[in-house]
């Protein structure tokens, strides 16, 4: 139905809905739409920007957080094999105390003397019998060293590093004589008897032993004997895997058992 001029009268206007209208009034909002449009894209893309420079921002923070945890993880394993290297030689006092049981002879400390002493010689020359003084010269060569038998020491990891204790250094074997020289002094004359020199041997090591024993109770003895002693060890676990450190070595004089009283 069609309405007419006539039948809406003058108050309203006559709504045409032929196509040339409707097209005209449709074609005035265009401006408006177009420009919503618009809007609407750069917003999306704006939001697109920043959703994107988000996500790199985000991903940057991860990446540099495992990376610094990263680092932190490797300074820790660092600062633990460190720590461990600095303990690990713990791990080898039971091979340690080993090696100075078989080595016990070669970490010796050795030290050589001009040893001298005047004798009464008694000799005899075709029959007659004479006494001589005699200045008795010769080289004394001592060997000075621990018992270092298994039960006979102990090593003890400390916090202020490695203690042995062990009994007092000794004379180890009869000290070595050699270059044996003799210079009459009165009396006699010696001849080139063999049995005479043997004698003068002979007497000079029994002087030399008792010396030795002296000798191994004086405190330079006793410092020379540490040293070997602890340079010893502490070059054996220097060496061994996985140590980084060696702490200092002390050599702890055990005390002699108490002699029990005969009212006891």
């Amino acid at each position: 139905m069609i309405a007419t001029r006539e039948g809406l009268g003058s108050a309203l206007p006559l709504l045409d809905m032929s196509g040339d209208t409707y097209q005209a009034d449709h074609s005035n909002n265009m401006p408006f739409i177009r420009s919503l449009t618009r809007t609407a894209l750069i917003f999306a893309a704006g939001a697109t920007v920043a959703l994107v420079g988000a996500n790199w921002y985000a991903k940057s923070q991860v990446d540099e957080a495992r990376s610094k945890i990263g680092q932190l993880q490797g300074e820790i394993t660092t600062k633990t094999n460190e720590l461990l290297g600095f303990t690990k030689y713990t791990t080898f006092l039971t091979v340690g105390k080993q090696a100075l049981t078989e080595q016990a002879k070669l970490i010796a400390a050795s030290i050589t003397r001009e040893e001298g002493s005047t004798q009464i010689v008694e000799a005899s020359i075709l029959g007659l019998k004479s006494a001589s003084t005699v200045a008795v010269t010769y080289t004394a060569e001592y060997s000075f060293g621990f018992d270092l038998r298994p039960d006979k020491y102990e090593l003890r990891a400390t916090d202020k590093g490695l203690e042995i204790h062990v009994n007092r250094p000794t004379l180890l074997v009869a000290p070595g004589i050699t270059n044996l020289r003799h210079r009459v002094l009165n009396g006699g004359l010696l001849t080139d008897d063999k049995g005479v020199i043997i004698r003068m041997m002979q007497d000079a090591s029994k002087r030399a032993e008792k010396q030795g024993q002296a000798l191994a109770s004086e405190p330079s003895v006793m410092a020379l004997s540490e040293k070997s002693l602890t340079s010893f060890l502490h070059g054996f676990l220097a060496k061994q895997p996985g140590v980084r450190i060696v702490p200092h070595i002390t050599v702890v004089y055990r005390q002699p058992p108490k002699e029990v009283s005969a009212a006891q």
